[in-house]
């Protein structure tokens, strides 16, 4: 494994950093007197035309073709760049829990229909799997796929789904045969305006307040043989894999948003004076801005090994959990050290801290809770080979889920 950056990717790392700074900032004067579906658009529109959407995605579809490394490079940039950590999300949604899975496992009408559409932006994408009552435990979802002519009447209920409420395309998981165990799961593409399909209005969250989510339901939604994404009984694949692109990837611009609330900080430390000298060179403070930096050197390693192993072409499973739980635990902190050491005023709205904390909060909730990644870390040690430095990635057995991008 390489430790340092090629030259494209350092300009892809740049490019990607100004742009955020120019054309996604919150506080851009642009984004005065408009709404949050008005800005929610122009910026999507806008990542559209940077190539943002097609990072992932094969130049035969409209994508720029990128490696993992150099995508996630760019991911990195942009949160480094902008504080719309709602937009961020949204975007990696498409791109990991949408884009992704339609390229292994789509057909060749499928891939043509919908990923140059993602790519230009020209229509969204989300990934229906969390039920009310089922997130990790994927194999008791209660959304019914019931064989119907020549295809298939999905009915029940989907929660906390990211971009449902502006989606184009929804891939959801239902239960085709209960009692199938893992081959009794099918994944579907749905385009929205199906009849029997309906969209809630966006739910209120904490943070992440321009990430647009909502609950959907089907109720006796049709969807024709060629809808099925995969194959019938294929559904826990398109999960796992979609499940370990979505950990390893989903977070990456948190390392931007990390770099950015550290550097601010240790700014801020430098310049506020208490007894005479500056708060930085109290042990206290310094002991607590090395923690950050500590925490962003190691989940930095993490990502871009995650990211190494996927462009050899190797499993990842257990990679994309320890990703998942350091990258969440780490952004957290940061973003609780950085309102801490501003005081008061890191507690005011006007300096966006208090904000950065709620948004940072939801990382240990979607695409599986802190709680399941330790899980899946723990399980894989049932599996591994005595010597940890020959061993190769370990398959966890447990149900594959936490959840999607959407899902707490």
């Amino acid at each position: 494994m390489e430790f340092g950056w090629s030259e494209e990717q350092e300009v892809g790392y740049r490019q990607a950093r100004a742009f955020a700074e120019r054309e996604l900032d919150p506080r851009h004067s642009g984004a005065l007197g408009t709404t949050a579906a008005e800005r929610f658009a122009r910026h999507w529109q806008a990542c559209a035309d940077f190539g943002v959407l097609g990072l992932n995605l094969p130049t035969r579809f409209g994508g720029l073709g990128l490696d993992t490394r150099s995508a996630l490079r760019v991911m990195e940039g942009l949160g480094r760049g902008t504080s719309d950590n709602g937009l961020l999300m949204a975007l990696g949604a498409q791109l990991w829990s949408v884009g992704e899975p339609i390229l292994a496992f789509g057909d060749e009408e499928q891939q043509q229909t919908w990923l140059p559409r993602l790519a230009r932006g020209t229509s969204i994408g989300a990934f229906a799997l969390s039920e009310s009552e089922a997130g990790s435990d994927v194999f008791h979802l209660r959304t019914q796929a019931v064989a119907d002519g020549g295809g298939w009447r999905l009915s029940g209920a989907k929660a906390f789904v990211t971009n449902a409420p502006v989606a184009e395309v929804f891939i959801i998981v239902a239960s085709t045969d209960a009692r199938a165990g893992y081959f009794g799961l099918t994944a579907f593409l749905v385009a929205a305006g199906q009849e029997g399909l309906s969209v809630s209005p966006a739910v209120e969250k904490m943070g992440l307040e321009s990430s647009p989510m909502a609950e959907i339901t089907l109720d006796g939604v049709f969807v024709p043989q060629g809808g099925v994404l995969g194959a019938v009984g294929g559904g826990a694949a398109v999960v796992q894999h979609t499940l370990e692109w979505e950990r390893g990837s989903l977070l990456a611009p948190a390392l931007g948003t990390i770099a950015r609330l550290l550097e601010r900080t240790t700014a801020h430390c430098r310049e506020r004076r208490q007894f005479g000298r500056p708060i930085a060179e109290f042990e206290a403070v310094g002991g607590l801005l090395a923690e950050v930096r500590l925490r962003l050197h190691l989940a930095r390693l993490a990502v871009y090994e995650f990211a190494w192993r996927k462009d050899q072409g190797l499993g990842a499973t257990l990679e994309a959990a320890m990703v998942k739980l350091y990258l969440s635990e780490s952004l957290r902190r940061a973003a609780e050290v950085a309102l801490h050491l501003h005081g008061a005023s890191g507690y005011m709205r006007a300096l966006d801290y208090e904000r950065e904390w709620r948004d940072a909060m939801a990382s240990s909730l979607y695409s599986g809770t802190t709680e399941i990644q330790r899980n899946l870390i723990a399980e894989s040690l049932l599996h591994a080979a005595p010597d940890f430095r020959t061993a190769p990635t370990p398959v966890p057995t447990s149900g594959a889920g936490g959840g999607e991008a959407v899902a707490a």
